[in-house]
């Protein structure tokens, strides 16, 4: 079972710094899958599965590569 939350990403990324992140979140051993919002690329989906992790989790994963996210709730 996934779940997916909506991230920002506080800072403004190029798009290789996007791709990369994409990538590098793609990569972990959690098994999330990433996927950029189009029209606002400072918002970004995020499945995961909620029996491994919660929202906050993607926060600090974020934290890991000198980033500052927030959870949007909707």
């Amino acid at each position: 079972m996934t779940t997916e939350t909506l991230l920002h990403i506080d800072e403004s990324l190029s798009a290789t710094e996007r791709d990369e992140l994409l990538r590098w979140l793609g990569n972990r051993p959690e098994g999330i899958h990433p996927h950029l919002q189009t029209e606002r690329r400072h918002l970004m989906f995020v499945a995961y599965n909620p029996e491994e992790m919660c929202p906050h989790d993607l926060v600090a994963i974020a934290g890991e590569r000198g980033l500052h996210a927030h959870v949007i709730d909707f």
